[in-house]
Protein backbone atom coordinates (compact mmCIF):
# COMPACT_ATOMS: atom_id res chain seq x y z
CA UNK A 1 0.00 0.00 0.00
CA UNK A 2 1.55 3.09 -0.91
CA UNK A 3 0.83 7.04 0.94
CA UNK A 4 -2.17 7.65 -1.04
CA UNK A 5 -4.00 4.91 0.14
CA UNK A 6 -3.67 5.98 3.95
CA UNK A 7 -6.67 7.91 4.62
CA UNK A 8 -5.60 10.21 7.81
CA UNK A 9 -3.22 11.02 9.79
CA UNK A 10 -4.01 8.93 12.38
CA UNK A 11 -4.04 5.91 9.66
CA UNK A 12 -0.06 7.35 8.81
CA UNK A 13 0.59 7.08 12.12
CA UNK A 14 -0.75 3.25 12.85
CA UNK A 15 1.12 2.64 8.99
CA UNK A 16 4.68 3.82 11.21
CA UNK A 17 3.99 1.95 14.27
CA UNK A 18 3.50 -1.36 12.04
CA UNK A 19 6.42 -1.30 10.08
CA UNK A 20 8.21 -0.66 14.04
CA UNK A 21 6.63 -4.07 14.50
CA UNK A 22 7.54 -5.58 11.93
CA UNK A 23 11.61 -4.64 12.56
CA UNK A 24 11.43 -5.73 16.35
CA UNK A 25 10.06 -9.34 15.58
CA UNK A 26 12.33 -9.41 12.48
CA UNK A 27 15.21 -8.37 15.15
CA UNK A 28 14.19 -11.45 17.57
CA UNK A 29 14.05 -14.22 14.27
CA UNK A 30 17.79 -12.95 13.71
CA UNK A 31 18.63 -13.34 17.19
CA UNK A 32 16.79 -16.66 17.92
CA UNK A 33 18.38 -17.88 14.79
CA UNK A 34 21.87 -16.79 15.67
CA UNK A 35 21.64 -18.17 19.07
CA UNK A 36 21.04 -21.57 17.10
CA UNK A 37 23.90 -21.65 15.22
CA UNK A 38 27.13 -23.30 15.28
CA UNK A 39 29.21 -21.13 13.57
CA UNK A 40 30.30 -17.83 14.92
CA UNK A 41 31.21 -15.72 12.18
CA UNK A 42 27.48 -16.15 10.46
CA UNK A 43 25.91 -15.81 14.35
CA UNK A 44 27.66 -12.50 15.03
CA UNK A 45 26.29 -11.10 11.37
CA UNK A 46 22.98 -12.07 12.21
CA UNK A 47 23.26 -10.43 15.63
CA UNK A 48 24.75 -7.57 14.08
CA UNK A 49 21.56 -7.36 12.08
CA UNK A 50 19.46 -7.86 14.77
CA UNK A 51 21.07 -5.19 16.53
CA UNK A 52 20.23 -2.85 13.76
CA UNK A 53 16.53 -4.11 13.36
CA UNK A 54 15.67 -3.47 16.85
CA UNK A 55 17.52 -0.07 16.62
CA UNK A 56 15.24 0.80 13.14
CA UNK A 57 12.11 -0.73 15.27
CA UNK A 58 12.54 2.05 18.34
CA UNK A 59 13.30 4.39 16.48
CA UNK A 60 9.97 3.66 14.19
CA UNK A 61 7.65 2.76 17.47
CA UNK A 62 9.00 6.00 19.39
CA UNK A 63 8.11 8.21 16.99
CA UNK A 64 4.57 6.68 16.48
CA UNK A 65 3.72 7.15 20.29
CA UNK A 66 4.75 10.55 20.14
CA UNK A 67 2.70 10.96 18.18
CA UNK A 68 -0.23 9.52 19.58
CA UNK A 69 -0.24 5.83 18.82
CA UNK A 70 0.73 3.27 21.75
CA UNK A 71 -0.55 0.04 20.15
CA UNK A 72 -1.95 -1.71 16.92
CA UNK A 73 -2.99 -5.01 16.68
CA UNK A 74 -1.62 -7.42 13.53
CA UNK A 75 -5.04 -7.67 11.95
CA UNK A 76 -5.22 -3.95 11.66
CA UNK A 77 -1.30 -4.40 10.47
CA UNK A 78 -2.46 -6.46 7.96
CA UNK A 79 -5.16 -4.23 6.98
CA UNK A 80 -3.06 -0.50 6.78
CA UNK A 81 0.56 -2.04 5.80
CA UNK A 82 -0.44 -4.98 3.40
CA UNK A 83 -0.91 -8.92 4.18
CA UNK A 84 2.62 -9.14 3.57
CA UNK A 85 3.40 -7.75 7.22
CA UNK A 86 0.91 -10.31 8.07
CA UNK A 87 3.04 -12.96 6.88
CA UNK A 88 6.32 -11.61 7.54
CA UNK A 89 5.24 -11.69 11.60
CA UNK A 90 3.97 -14.65 11.39
CA UNK A 91 7.08 -16.06 9.29
CA UNK A 92 9.20 -14.39 12.08
CA UNK A 93 7.25 -15.52 14.96
CA UNK A 94 8.39 -19.47 13.30
CA UNK A 95 11.83 -18.79 13.83
CA UNK A 96 11.27 -17.16 16.72
CA UNK A 97 9.50 -20.69 18.27
CA UNK A 98 12.61 -22.71 16.88
CA UNK A 99 14.33 -24.68 19.45
CA UNK A 100 17.22 -26.81 17.66
CA UNK A 101 20.95 -25.95 16.91
CA UNK A 102 21.16 -25.33 13.23
CA UNK A 103 24.88 -25.46 11.04
CA UNK A 104 25.52 -23.65 8.61
CA UNK A 105 25.35 -26.06 6.53
CA UNK A 106 21.54 -26.43 6.99
CA UNK A 107 21.37 -23.06 7.43
CA UNK A 108 20.01 -22.48 3.56
CA UNK A 109 17.47 -25.15 4.12
CA UNK A 110 16.42 -23.75 7.09
CA UNK A 111 15.99 -20.18 5.40
CA UNK A 112 14.25 -21.69 2.40
CA UNK A 113 12.05 -24.03 4.62
CA UNK A 114 11.01 -21.60 7.33
CA UNK A 115 10.87 -18.19 5.40
CA UNK A 116 10.55 -16.98 1.69
CA UNK A 117 14.15 -15.49 1.77
CA UNK A 118 13.09 -12.83 -0.40
CA UNK A 119 9.69 -12.00 1.76
CA UNK A 120 11.67 -12.64 5.23
CA UNK A 121 14.35 -10.29 4.23
CA UNK A 122 12.67 -7.73 2.14
CA UNK A 123 13.44 -5.20 4.73
CA UNK A 124 14.78 -2.52 2.52
CA UNK A 125 11.33 -2.94 0.73
CA UNK A 126 9.97 -1.58 3.91
CA UNK A 127 12.85 0.42 4.74
CA UNK A 128 12.08 2.93 1.74
CA UNK A 129 8.26 2.88 2.20
CA UNK A 130 9.33 4.04 6.00
CA UNK A 131 11.19 6.69 4.68
CA UNK A 132 9.11 7.79 1.93
CA UNK A 133 6.34 7.87 4.91
CA UNK A 134 8.50 9.86 7.63
CA UNK A 135 8.99 12.68 5.21
CA UNK A 136 5.50 12.83 4.13
CA UNK A 137 4.52 12.59 7.94
CA UNK A 138 6.85 15.20 8.92
CA UNK A 139 5.85 17.34 6.24
CA UNK A 140 2.65 17.12 7.78
CA UNK A 141 2.69 17.36 11.33
CA UNK A 142 5.05 20.83 10.34
CA UNK A 143 8.20 19.19 12.28
CA UNK A 144 11.75 20.37 11.62
CA UNK A 145 13.19 17.18 9.89
CA UNK A 146 17.08 17.77 10.34
CA UNK A 147 18.33 15.37 12.08
CA UNK A 148 15.58 12.87 11.85
CA UNK A 149 16.00 12.60 8.39
CA UNK A 150 20.00 11.62 8.78
CA UNK A 151 19.22 9.09 11.16
CA UNK A 152 16.38 7.90 8.10
CA UNK A 153 19.14 7.72 5.89
CA UNK A 154 21.05 5.56 8.05
CA UNK A 155 18.12 2.96 8.49
CA UNK A 156 18.23 2.94 4.62
CA UNK A 157 21.82 2.20 4.61
CA UNK A 158 21.46 0.01 7.09
CA UNK A 159 19.10 -2.21 4.98
CA UNK A 160 21.11 -1.99 2.29
CA UNK A 161 24.23 -3.63 4.13
CA UNK A 162 21.87 -5.86 5.61
CA UNK A 163 20.99 -6.80 2.17
CA UNK A 164 24.47 -7.70 1.21
CA UNK A 165 25.34 -9.69 4.33
CA UNK A 166 22.45 -11.64 3.92
CA UNK A 167 23.36 -12.70 -0.01
CA UNK A 168 26.93 -13.79 1.67
CA UNK A 169 25.73 -16.02 4.07
CA UNK A 170 23.68 -17.53 1.72
CA UNK A 171 26.93 -17.69 -0.25
CA UNK A 172 29.04 -18.91 2.03
CA UNK A 173 26.27 -21.30 3.52
CA UNK A 174 26.01 -22.77 0.04
CA UNK A 175 29.59 -23.13 -0.15
CA UNK A 176 30.01 -25.64 2.88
Amino acid sequence: MGFEGLKDRGELVRFLFCCGLVEGRISDAYRSLASRLNDDVVKTLLEYIADDSLKHSKILLGVSNYLGVRDVDLEECGRIVGSTTTHMIEDAEKVIAGVGKVSVEELQSTFDNLVDLERYFGEEYFSMIQLKLFEALLEFEKIEIGLLREILEYIVEDERRHERILKAIRMYARGK
